[in-house]
């Protein structure tokens, strides 16, 4: 994800900002810092005073941030995905960074650039989007091929796809997150259908593409991340049926067999029932691609989590290594030894973006 240092007002969020959450320390002043609010909540100490309890965010991250001694006026005059305009200090918590809030204002969201709110890719749009392309290219199944043009054909989807995060939390939660997950599941199928020779590529490079394709329309993306009516009702899973169905119909001929099989990859890519898969995989392509996908998202989880304990604990010394808090999602704690590196970057790999996406 992109980051931007406190000492390049050029690289300011909103308007008058400016400080990046990411670059927040301990100690410093935030003086007019404009934010979105991701949640707030009016509680009451042990000793009957009010205060607000929130999270504030920006395109670097997210933090925690209090207002004491307040009451119900001052929670009453912003919302969540309100942007505000916030004094104040940063202090520390339990070893992680917290804002205490002197004064929060709300402002009107008209002269706001959203992009200084949400995380976004590392990878330029259109450069993933010429590797989309590229990859639909040289498949030789010419009714995958098909099918996959007419989705890379429709300006609306493409957009969705080019902007959507791959989830709304735990990974590729970002702008473009969803397309970089695509990319690096379509490595991955061309790696190990190279290694297991019988697995059909076109097909698991064509459920790479189309397996969350239903969360262009699962998740919106404007001010924050968060779920729609339809995501919240169906689902990305279901969603995601019905948009390849209604394609492939209107593609004269399409056999039924490789629909069925390209479906079955969405249906099942989750894995288990209690994970949200309709069908446990049942075919050697959605086997394989259930392991891909939950590779990548792991990976990219994992990625999230380290970049946040580092963000928490700048310049602190890693020594033989660090140790998150305990995730649920992942049922543990996660080590990071000490002697991690980034390594080297390929062409393939995230790089970072001269300008917007």
């Amino acid at each position: 994800m992109t980051t931007a240092p406190n000492d390049n007002p050029d690289s300011s969020p909103g308007a008058g900002s400016t400080q990046w959450i990411q670059a927040l320390r301990k100690g410093d002043r935030v003086t007019e810092g404009t934010y979105l609010v991701e949640s707030s909540n009016f509680k009451q100490t042990r000793n009957q005073k009010y205060f607000i309890q929130m999270n504030l965010r920006d395109k670097t991250g997210s933090i925690r941030a209090i207002r004491w001694d307040a009451d119900q006026a001052i929670y009453n005059s912003f919302s969540i995905d309100d942007f505000v305009l916030v004094n104040g200090r940063v202090e520390e918590f339990q070893n992680n960074r917290q804002l205490i809030v002197d004064s929060i204002t709300r402002l009107d969201p008209q002269d706001i650039l959203y992009e200084d709110f949400l995380p976004v890719s590392e990878r330029g749009k259109d450069e993933m989007l010429e590797e989309l392309q590229s990859v639909v290219h040289s498949m030789g199944d010419e009714n995958l091929k098909s099918l996959l043009e007419s989705f890379l054909g429709d300006q609306d989807l493409l957009f969705a796809l080019s902007h959507c995060p791959a989830g709304k939390s735990l990974h590729h939660a970002y702008i473009g997150g969803l397309l970089e997950h695509t990319l690096s599941l379509c490595e991955l199928a061309r790696g190990i259908a190279g290694r297991y020779q019988k697995l059909n590529l076109d097909l698991l490079l064509a459920g790479c593409i189309l397996h969350d394709i239903g969360k262009c329309r699962e998740l919106s993306f404007r001010k924050n991340f968060s779920y729609t009516d339809e995501g919240q009702l169906i689902g990305h899973i279901g969603i995601g049926l019905l948009m390849v169905k209604e394609k492939a119909d209107s593609i004269p001929g399409f056999p039924e067999n490789l629909l069925l099989q390209l479906q079955h990859i969405i249906a099942s890519h989750h894995g288990l029932l209690e994970y949200g898969a309709l069908k446990r995989p049942m075919t050697p392509e959605a086997i394989a691609f259930h392991y891909m996908d939950n590779l990548d998202s792991k990976m990219a989880t994992l990625d999230s989590i380290e970049d946040n304990l580092n963000g928490e604990r700048p310049g602190a010394d890693k020594g033989d290594g660090q140790w998150s808090d305990y995730k649920p999602h992942l049922e543990r704690k996660i080590f990071f030894p000490g002697d991690r590196k980034a390594g080297d970057r390929k062409a393939g790999d995230r790089k970072t973006e001269d300008g917007k996406s």
